[in-house]
């Protein structure tokens, strides 16, 4: 899977711990979970403000206990930032598909698909006494080289879409796994999210859910 013409490159970037970076680098994790940034349009159907945006670290927040025990050791080799005053970026991603979940207990039932320990993630849906969260799957692209971007003011503060000064292009860019392993993962996560309901491949790319 390589960028289509019309996101041959990109300005904008979702701020995301640097563990979890590290994991959807990886292909360990292909999911995020948000609270907000997204927009419900008619029929239920999810849409991301971006819906392809590079991958920002960020070492703010992200603690051991915050996470699965398969990933505390990752965090111990991002705890820190390892070149303040910079960012380097590494890898984008485009959203596959976009669950808006209000059961808790179906999140949990991801299981080792979610990089979040259970009391995390207890704590995003519970969020603003509101009992949901939005589950993404990332399809996940490495750049052929990391690009380095002066830090700036404009980037600071817990927010989730960055605008970047600097605009980076994707040509070359490969899928972090194979796009078979990928739709095997998203199948089996549909069907935990949304059981009974199979995803349809004629669908387009950006994909979006409603569970039951």
């Amino acid at each position: 899977m390589s960028a289509d013409p019309v996101a041959q490159s990109l300005a904008i970037a979702l701020q995301e711990w640097a563990v979890c970076c590290s994991a959807l680098g990886d292909g360990r994790v292909i999911l995020a979970v948000r609270k907000g940034g997204i927009h419900e349009r008619g029929g239920g159907f999810f849409v991301p403000e971006h819906p392809r945006f590079l991958l920002l670290p960020t070492y703010l927040h992200q603690e051991p206990l915050r996470l699965q025990q398969a990933f505390v050791a990752d965090h111990a080799a991002v705890k820190t930032d390892p070149a303040p005053g910079s960012h380097r970026l590494s890898l984008w991603a485009e959203t596959a598909m976009v669950w808006k979940v209000t059961d808790l207990t179906l999140i949990q039932g991801l299981g080792p698909e979610l990089l979040w320990s259970a009391a995390e993630v207890a704590s995003r849906f519970a969020y603003r006494d509101e009992p949901w969260l939005y589950v993404v799957a990332l399809r996940v692209m490495r750049l052929p080289q990391p690009v380095v971007i002066p830090d700036s003011p404009a980037y600071a503060g817990c927010r989730s879409w960055i605008p970047l000064a600097t605009t980076v292009d994707l040509a070359g860019s490969t899928p972090v796994i194979s796009t078979g392993r990928f739709e095997i993962r998203l199948d089996r996560i549909n069907s935990v999210l949304n059981p009974g309901r199979p995803i349809s491949r004629s669908m387009n790319s950006l994909r979006a859910s409603r569970p039951t």
